[in-house]
């Protein structure tokens, strides 16, 4: 496969839009339940995570179960030209189509400082944590500003987004997950 980003971009764009819905809500459901059994939630009191949008893997399930269950600090991104922040939210009424359609916090508390756990969507990952995102680089600014806040950052994606052979060309610029977690595995 050509380690070129448009093509991998494209590549995987096509394989999500392929699945049945039937099949992305199974991937969905065993995709949480791998966060759960991971443990990473128990880490920490403050959870940053971007609402999916599309045939992302679903985050709204995971979401909701954090605003239900009231032991962490939910927030989600805001988009803002070319910057993004997080801002506390409730509730999911507090969510209002943004940038690109996207839900995002109609209003909220912003996030000044960032400590905890961030679910970060991508397109393409290698086994070595590499992440091809849409191309806007929000989180790799934002984790950027950011270098000195305690992020404990994970990426969450289907495992054919995963390449298993190949390795993604990184730039200078680009911000790796530690943790890849998919319906099948971990990396």
């Amino acid at each position: 496969m050509d380690n070129n980003k448009s093509i991998l971009r494209d590549r995987v764009k096509k394989l999500r839009a392929g699945m049945t819905l039937q099949e992305k809500q199974e991937n969905d459901i065993f995709l949480y339940n791998n966060i759960l059994a991971s443990g990473i939630l128990s880490a920490t009191k403050q959870v940053y995570i971007y609402v999916s949008y599309g045939t992302e893997a679903d985050t709204t399930f995971l979401i909701e179960k954090l605003l239900q269950q009231q032991q962490h600090i939910v927030a989600v991104p805001r988009v803002s030209g070319k910057e993004m922040d997080f801002y506390r939210i409730k509730e999911m009424a507090d969510l209002k189509p943004g940038f690109n359609g996207i839900p995002e916090p109609a209003n909220g508390q912003l996030v000044t400082e960032c400590n905890g756990i961030m679910f970060m969507p991508g397109l393409v990952f290698d086994k070595y944590h590499g992440r091809i995102g849409y191309g806007g680089g929000y989180y790799d600014r934002y984790l950027s500003k950011h270098k000195n806040d305690n992020i404990f950052k994970v990426a969450i994606a289907y495992d054919f987004q995963v390449l298993k052979t190949e390795k993604i060309i990184m730039e200078e610029h680009d911000i790796k997950p530690d943790i890849i977690i998919t319906e099948k595995a971990a990396y």
